[in-house]
């Protein structure tokens, strides 16, 4: 499972996101905060998934404190997820590490949203 960024001081580098799709028709992405991640900007890969978008850092980001690891937020997509299989597993809810993409922005935590859930969100939802 995907661990997403918690704080603001988690992604407090990011210069931009960058997204390879339209997200306007994608109800939700899953994000993973990749803590190993070996460069600022540039495209990256999670498993075999496919990567929705991700955020580039500024140039002078520190460190994870391991040389040469940077943390980044990356979004993606299973095979298996709303946007491919709207009367799937997720045709109401949406997995743990969903976010509604239209909240993602540099420095600004995503957020799960009526949208993403694809109905009422619970209350007890984060």
């Amino acid at each position: 499972m995907s661990q997403k960024a918690q704080t603001a001081s988690d992604i407090q580098s990011e210069s931009k996101i960058v997204w390879l799709k339209n997200i306007d028709a994608i109800p939700y992405v899953r994000e993973h905060f990749d803590t190993c991640c070996t460069r600022r900007k540039g495209k990256v890969k999670y498993q075999d998934h496919e990567i929705i978008g991700y955020a580039e850092l500024e140039d002078n980001a520190p460190n994870t404190g391991r040389s040469g690891c940077f943390a980044r937020r990356i979004f993606w997509l299973a095979k298996h997820d709303r946007f491919y299989e709207p009367d799937g597993t997720y045709r109401e809810g949406c997995p743990m590490e969903a976010i509604d993409p239209l909240t993602v922005f540099p420095k600004v935590l995503g957020q799960k949203t009526a949208r993403a859930w694809n109905g009422t969100l619970p209350q007890n939802v984060d």
